[in-house]
């Protein structure tokens, strides 16, 4: 019997329109797969010479290389949305006040989410590469460049330019949800998910705030570079404190400081935009009936399902 054609029914996923939707589902899936992969590499890795050189070549191969080649796909176009400009002088006390949110915010959800003990914990990256000292001062500067300044460059290329650039013409909420969310789940711990989400969050806040993935980096670079030389710093005054108490206060005291002036800072900054004619590139607020589906559709297609698969299943088993 002959098979009879039914125009208009085809699969998905011979749809050039589904792959062009979920182009950057693809770039996170690349980037969650390949960190899987590198874990393979890390007793290897770890116990050669070329620690640091290693660590290195990695994080461009896993982040840089896919970041360019979407971009490359998406046309220059595409490539002049990512914000690659300096902040401006007047950014000054928001991305200092930014800062501050970011590490005492990123503490006291440790704290409360995984006790004071956290505090004790090394740095490293994707619960997979460990930060060693560093004795002499080429030590120091490869420590600094391979574990605080290139994941902050490549985390931030994709994370919040590529797919900040690639979501927001779906809104603005959906945005920072998806790149937060995407951004947490990439280091592989339930357990500080709520910390990287938070992380993520603050970070296109800044982002939106500044117009400038410079600014983001830097914010990253500098929490980077704390948790590794200003954490075990802090950690020892806590125990010289000798209060939980009295550590957990202090935190939020600083927490809410810094938060009030990150708020006004922002404020300042928005009111300058729409006094000077600077619009947004983007929908800043969507109808109210439509926030849900669109939310939805935007974190989970297809391929951000399989994303959310992967993560569930490395978690558990790796």
């Amino acid at each position: 019997m002959e098979r009879l054609h039914r125009p208009g029914r085809r699969s998905f996923w011979r749809d050039r329109h589904f792959w062009i939707d979920n182009a950057h589902c693809l770039l996170v899936l690349s980037t969650y797969v390949l960190l899987l992969l590198s874990r393979l590499l890390d007793t290897t890795l770890l116990s050669r010479e070329n620690e640091y050189l290693g660590v290195v070549l990695l994080q461009v191969m896993i982040f840089i290389i896919p970041g360019l080649i979407y971009c490359r796909l998406r046309g220059t176009a595409f490539t002049e949305r990512l914000r690659l400009r300096l902040p401006r002088p007047s950014h000054l006390l928001l991305l200092i006040s930014s800062l501050m949110v970011l590490i005492t915010g990123c503490l006291l959800i440790s704290i409360y989410t995984g006790g004071i003990g956290t505090l004790d914990e090394g740095f490293t990256l994707y619960d997979t590469f460990s930060a060693g000292g560093g004795s002499s001062t080429g030590e120091v500067l490869y420590l600094l460049l391979a574990y605080a300044v290139l994941p902050a460059v490549c985390e931030e290329f994709v994370y919040r330019g590529v797919l900040c650039a690639t979501l927001e013409p779906r809104g603005l909420l959906p945005t920072i949800l998806y790149s937060a969310l995407s951004f947490g789940m990439l280091h592989f711990e339930i357990r500080h998910l709520p910390v990287y989400i938070f992380a993520g969050v603050l970070l296109c806040t800044v982002l939106y705030c500044t117009r400038s993935i410079v600014a983001t980096t830097v914010i990253h670079m500098l929490y980077n570079v704390f948790g590794l030389f200003g954490q075990p710093a802090l950690t020892r005054f806590y125990r010289y404190a000798g209060s939980t108490a009295l550590f957990t206060f202090l935190l939020t005291f600083a927490f809410l400081l810094f938060s009030v002036i990150l708020c006004s800072e922002a404020s300042r900054i928005y009111r300058t935009y729409a006094k000077t004619g600077v619009d947004a590139p983007y929908r800043v607020t969507l109808p109210r009936e439509e926030l849900p589906t669109r939310i939805l559709h935007t974190l989970f297609p297809p391929i951000g399902i399989v994303c959310v698969a992967v993560y569930i299943i490395a978690c558990i088993f790796v």
